[in-house]
C-alpha cells in the first residue's frame, strides 16, 4: 500500500474520486463505491484494520451501503473538507435508521445522526488507498437506545 503526495492537479483528480465515491455511498451503490478503493485499500475504523476488497465491501453492506445491512436510509452529508498534500480530511455527518441487527444489536427502527470524521489517502492511479474513519462509538449506541 503506497500513499501518494497530492499536488495541485493530483488533489483535483483525488477530490473528483471522492466525490464520486460518496454518491456512490449516498447511492447505496456498493459496486461504484468498490471502483473507487486501490486493491491494496486498508480501511481503519475506530483504530481497527481492515484490508482488501472483499473485507471492505462486506464492512459497507453489513454497514447498509449496499440497500441492506444493520441501517437503512443512509446518507453521508459533507460538512467541511481539508485538502492536504497527504489526503483529503472530511467532516461529515452520518445519519440514517436501525432497521437490521448491527453488531450483535436487533433492529430498533430508531434514527440516528453522528460526526464522523475521515481521512482518504490515494495510490500512484488516483485511488482509495486508505480511508481512516473516526466516530464516537457510544453516541451511537446512546442513540439506539443500546446504552442508557
Amino acid at each position: 500500500m503506497m500513499s501518494k503526495t497530492l499536488t495541485h492537479e493530483g488533489a483535483s483528480v483525488q477530490v473528483n474520486l471522492l466525490e464520486e465515491h460518496l454518491r456512490a455511498e449516498n447511492a447505496h451503490d456498493l459496486d461504484a463505491i468498490m471502483k473507487t478503493f486501490a486493491e491494496d485499500a486498508r480501511l481503519i475504523l475506530n483504530g481497527y484494520t481492515f484490508g482488501g476488497h472483499d473485507v471492505i465491501r462486506a464492512l459497507h453492506h453489513d454497514l447498509g451501503f449496499g440497500g441492506d445491512g444493520g441501517f437503512s436510509e443512509l446518507r453521508v452529508e459533507e460538512r467541511h473538507r481539508y485538502v492536504t498534500s497527504e489526503a483529503v480530511i472530511i467532516e461529515q455527518t452520518l445519519s440514517g435508521r436501525h432497521t437490521g441487527t448491527w453488531q450483535g444489536i436487533e433492529a430498533s427502527g430508531i434514527t440516528f445522526k453522528i460526526a464522523v470524521c475521515t481521512i482518504y489517502t490515494f495510490d500512484e492511479e488516483g485511488r482509495i488507498v486508505g480511508e481512516n474513519v473516526y466516530f464516537d462509538r457510544a453516541l451511537l449506541l446512546e442513540q439506539l437506545g443500546a446504552l442508557p
